[in-house]
């Protein structure tokens, strides 16, 4: 028997903002607020609970999020932790992850990402441009926590390797595609 399709939404918020000189990536402006606002209203219009990963700044975020959700350790052990912590939390099939460095992911993409994966509901799904994979941007099914957390537990720390150990499938953009100008520099969050 097969369980319907159901999502919360993610946002990876947890960095120690190495590039942008130890700033909150989350926090950087985007068009006028802080890009964590940007896209917890664009997640919330997709419906679902939003989650937000974040490791300081709790207070702020909370404003912008149903929950928080931060790494097991302390230490900033990358994205995969933020994952990992956020697909414990998740009370639905499916958890739809976005990075925060990606302020420029609209509604009609996440919409195309979430069918991809209710396509293929027991892999992870996420974005390719010709060669390059985007496996940050990407909807892991809740089922497979055991699998992530025994990775974890034998020392992976790389979404993308651990997506493709689990056959993800995949959603193929043109390159080149403005909506996933990832924004890591102080210089980039400055030309947005």
């Amino acid at each position: 028997m097969s369980h319907p399709f159901t999502h919360s939404s993610l946002i990876l918020a947890g960095g120690q903002g190495s590039r942008l000189a130890g700033r909150d990536k989350g926090l950087m402006v985007f068009n006028g607020e802080p890009v964590a606002a940007h896209l917890s209203r664009l997640l919330r219009g997709l419906g679902g609970e939003l989650l937000i990963s974040c490791n300081r700044n709790q207070a702020v975020y909370a404003a912008w999020a149903d929950r928080l959700v931060v790494d097991d350790e302390p230490g900033f052990f990358g994205p995969l932790a933020g994952i990992l912590a956020g697909l414990r939390a998740c009370t639905t099939s499916h958890l739809l992850v976005l990075p925060c460095d990606m302020p420029k992911v609209d509604n009609a993409l996440l919409q195309e990402l979430l069918l991809c994966a209710a396509t293929q509901p027991l892999r992870p799904c996420m974005l390719r441009t010709g060669d390059t994979w985007q496996p940050l941007l990407c909807v892991i099914p809740r089922a497979l926590l055991p699998q992530m957390e025994a990775a974890w537990r034998r020392g992976e720390r790389s979404p993308l390797r651990w997506q493709l150990a689990q056959q993800s499938g995949f959603l193929a953009l043109a390159e080149g595609d403005e909506r996933l100008h990832n924004a890591n520099s102080l210089e980039d969050w400055t030309q947005l």
